[in-house]
């Protein structure tokens, strides 16, 4: 059994220790819910707004497993991608002919952690030419080194080999038939209200670059995606964009452990929670992190997680608006640990 008020009580002491100022918390055993709670406020700045069981979360990195993770075993099942295969045969402008697909999805292709790139790519269509010219930090596959750079690439790889934009790839292979109904990139405004609030003006990516000069947004930053490098693509980007409700993630978790209903084969199911990475700094998957249970679990900056165990069909998301009004405040990572541990231990305890 789910500890309930164990759960509650350790959310309203992230909100009361200012870790974040809301949060959703949804968790599901065996198909069934078990718990979906709202805590504290969707946006305290310039507006006080409660958190509601169906705010939308900017939801930051979880797009990497849920749309480009997906999307690349979609495409490898069909035949149109092989894991082993150079990305320069995708990407001709990816100069660097010894990084393979596997690598980017695994996080060590040699590509460092990240760069600015709206600031130093001419245009959002010059980012592959930008990015498949930036030398690389480290030797390939000696490490995991965490690249939002690379899932910008594999977002792009994708798109180049469909002929159809991310978005679109994603809403028509896994967002409609899931009846995922509150998650896409680049809501429309009239989602705004529902949308829990993220950073004060981009303030800590300027802090990143120096305060360079650039055209930074102004403002809280509501129903646009948070992370600059992805809004500088449009909001569509392979790294980060997508927007969702704890309720909506919990269909695309439960479509895992029913064995992918239609979305993924069962085949593709059974390789997801594989170390690709054994004798590495960390222990990575095709698009997640392998924890030592073999649950799969991701991240994401605002303030976001998901971890999911197939074999004992169950998951837990936290989504948090940690970054609102400033992406500096501390403690998300002990917290989201305590959080899933809380669960996972729990219940392999019961």
């Amino acid at each position: 059994m789910i500890d309930t008020d164990q759960i509650s009580t350790l959310v309203q002491h992230g909100i009361s220790g200012k870790i974040f100022p809301g949060a959703v918390a949804y968790i599901a055993v065996g198909g069934k819910v078990a718990y979906h709670e709202a805590f504290g406020q969707r946006m305290i700045q310039p507006a006080i707004k409660p958190m509601q069981h169906e705010t939308i979360f900017d939801l930051a990195s979880l797009t990497k497993p849920i749309v480009v993770g997906t999307l690349m075993l979609r495409l490898v099942e069909a035949g149109e991608v092989e894991l082993h295969t150079a990305v320069h045969d995708y990407l001709p402008e990816f100069a660097h002919r010894q990084v393979k697909v596997l690598h980017l999805l695994t996080h060590t292709s040699g590509l460092p952690a990240w760069h600015a790139t709206y600031l130093e790519a001419e245009s959002k269509e010059q980012a592959v030419n930008y990015l498949g010219q930036m030398p690389l930090a480290y030797p390939v596959g000696t490490q995991v080194v965490y690249s939002c750079l690379g899932y910008i690439l594999l977002g792009k790889l994708i798109e180049r080999l469909t002929g159809e934009p991310l978005d679109r790839l994603a809403q028509e292979a896994i967002f409609r038939p899931l009846g995922m109904n509150r998650t896409r990139y680049n809501p429309p405004p009239a989602w705004a209200d529902r949308c829990a609030a993220t950073e004060d003006s981009s303030s800590f990516e300027k802090r990143m670059v120096n305060y360079q000069r650039y055209d930074w947004r102004r403002g809280v930053i509501v129903g646009e995606v948070h992370d600059e490098n992805a809004h500088f693509l449009g909001g569509v980007s392979g790294n980060a964009g997508l927007f969702s409700t704890a309720g909506d993630l919990g269909k695309f978790c439960q479509m895992l452990i029913n064995g992918g209903g239609g979305i993924l084969t069962r085949e593709c199911i059974q390789q997801m929670d594989i170390v690709h990475t054994a004798g590495l700094n960390e222990s990575r998957g095709l698009g997640w992190i392998i924890l030592e249970d073999g649950s799969l679990y991701h991240t994401g900056f605002t303030g976001t997680s998901i971890r999911v165990n197939l074999e004992r069909r169950m998951f837990a998301i936290l989504l948090t608006n940690r970054v609102h009004p400033d992406a500096s405040r501390p403690g998300i990572l002990d917290f989201r640990a305590k959080f899933h541990q809380a669960i996972f231990d729990e219940q392999k305890n019961a």
